[in-house]
């Protein structure tokens, strides 16, 4: 059933953001005007909930308004974990919201305030929290749902922040394995830049005085110099468009499953990708299965948080196959990019009743290949750094030394 999008009025004119499933754009709008809420826009969801067809001016608005209005993760998970305990102590939910909202900044604050305020009006919280995606993704609003149904919102609640803290964890461990290589690259880029400025000009004005041709390397070296020093802000500029334009071009679906397709093949690196993307997957499924949402939904849902868009595309081909009455481990099967012990626990946990449970396995299984990936990753890379640097270092050197090298056949030249 195709997803939907909204921002509404309100009979006090507040301005409110909802998610709503539904066969029409018409279908929507009764369900709005039932509730006395007066449409400002309504969009249909792509499957790994991006807005269809945008244009890229549009995209682009969009991704400003989030950035702006965007939460961090970790302040999220803080708050939940801190919500699940006050409610389980049975502290009223409109009261711990309130109390919790003290210690935020101003975005997140004014959010929190908002909710406890439209539930105290008489919303579930998980109406009022999902008018605010900013902070809020679907997968929280729909945990959250089902909890309020099953009345077990503590329970659920609790879930939800052991839930984030393992993602936020496998994220600062992703992120830890990109630091330092990334430390080395700008190192690198820094010291090549103050060679060509600096030493490489003493160089060429030593070298003017030989009178004679100077080898190609050498040639290439002071060129690159004085593009450097001579057009340093054109080259600042260009350097800057093409990140923009990067930036620009992930806005196009097509280009953003590319770079996201050929990420995944980086030496070290891709494979940590790919087991964060496969426990992000399988804890997502495990988490909304154990909470009672449909698998269909359940799937919808993964695929809009597994933030890789070859992934996100295979989830929209099992949603489908699961519509036909297939199987979710012959789905992910014929996908291709799950590997088979994903598709082996789901297969077991399907004739056994557990999927979630042993997709938290697979989860918990993938997680601890990272920590051991990451924890032995400076052994990894270290050396072959090492002979990259050495290897840019020392070929930079040559080429600034050969003219002495030849320096006995530039004196019988003169």
């Amino acid at each position: 059933m195709p997803r939907f999008v909204y921002k509404v009025r309100d009979e006090q004119n507040r301005i409110l953001v909802g998610n709503a499933d539904a066969a029409t754009v018409d279908e929507v709008l009764d369900r709005l005007a039932e509730k006395d809420l007066v449409p400002v826009s309504i969009d249909e969801l792509n499957f790994d909930g991006t807005k269809k067809d945008q244009s890229f001016f549009e995209k682009l608005n969009e991704g400003l308004l989030k950035i702006q209005n965007k939460v961090p993760y970790k302040a999220v998970v803080f708050f939940t974990r801190q919500l699940a305990t006050m409610v389980e102590a049975g502290v009223p939910l409109a009261q711990a919201l309130s109390q919790l909202s003290e210690g935020e900044k101003p975005v997140f604050k004014k959010i929190i305030l908002q909710v406890a305020e439209d539930i105290s009006m008489g919303s579930t919280f998980s109406d009022a929290i999902s008018r605010h995606p900013g902070a809020f993704n679907n997968m929280y609003v729909s945990i959250v749902r089902s909890g309020e149904v099953a009345g077990a919102l503590d329970e659920v609640l609790d879930q939800i922040a052991t839930y984030m803290e393992n993602v936020e964890a496998m994220r600062q461990k992703v992120k830890g394995a990109m630091r330092y290589p990334t430390f080395i690259a700008g190192f690198v880029i820094l010291m090549v830049t103050g060679i060509l400025w600096k030493l490489v000009p003493t160089f060429e004005s030593m070298y003017a005085s030989f009178n004679a041709e100077l080898p190609g390397p050498t040639l290439l070296l002071i060129a690159l110099s004085h593009i450097i020093r001579d057009h340093f802000l054109v080259v600042a500029g260009a350097g800057i468009l093409i990140v923009i334009a990067f930036m620009a071009l992930m806005t196009v679906n097509a280009f953003k499953a590319v770079v996201h397709k050929y990420v995944l093949y980086l030496p070290v690196f891709g494979g940590i990708l790919k087991k964060n993307i496969w426990a992000t997957f399988c804890r997502t499924m495990a988490l909304l299965m154990h909470s009672g949402t449909p698998i269909l939904q359940a799937t919808e849902i993964s695929g809009a948080v597994v933030g890789n868009k070859v992934y996100a595309n295979s989830l929209e081909v099992v949603y489908n196959k699961l519509k036909t009455g297939m199987l979710l481990s012959e789905a992910l099967k014929e996908t291709g990019v799950y590997p088979i012990l994903v598709i082996q626990l789901v297969s077991t946990g399907e004739e056994s009743g557990k999927v979630d449970e042993l997709l938290r396995k697979a989860a918990e299984f993938y997680e601890r290949e990272i920590r051991v990936t990451v924890d032995s990753l400076a052994s990894i890379i270290e050396p072959l750094l090492i002979v990259i640097l050495g290897g840019l270092v020392g070929g930079i050197l040559i080429a600034l030394y050969m003219p002495i090298f030849m320096i006995g056949k530039f004196i019988a030249n003169v």
